[in-house]
């Protein structure tokens, strides 16, 4: 009988290095309409500049888990890489 595993590969994990691009490129896309919803919105409007500001963190908040994710993903490999051994270190 098959048992189902719980060892989670690279492209499911939260930190996986294309969930993580994904993030990232999401993050930068709702942080740029953040921006241009402050650029562009009524500046008597207090409400919109808040509104816009509150998108503009989530951007960045989103963006940057995207961020460690890739650097975490780079930074395990780079680890892997270094504890391999090499036949011409002897």
């Amino acid at each position: 009988m098959n048992t189902p595993t719980t060892k989670m590969d690279a492209e499911t994990r939260f930190f996986g290095l294309s969930k993580s691009w994904h993030r990232f490129k999401w993050g930068l896309l709702v942080f740029a309409l953040g921006a241009s919803g402050m650029l562009f919105a009524d500046a008597q409007s207090i409400i919109t500049l808040w509104v816009s500001v509150a998108i503009m963190l989530m951007g960045f908040a989103l963006a940057m888990s995207g961020y460690i994710g890739i650097f975490l993903n780079r930074f395990t490999r780079l680890r892997e890489s270094r504890s391999r051994h090499n036949p011409f270190d002897e």
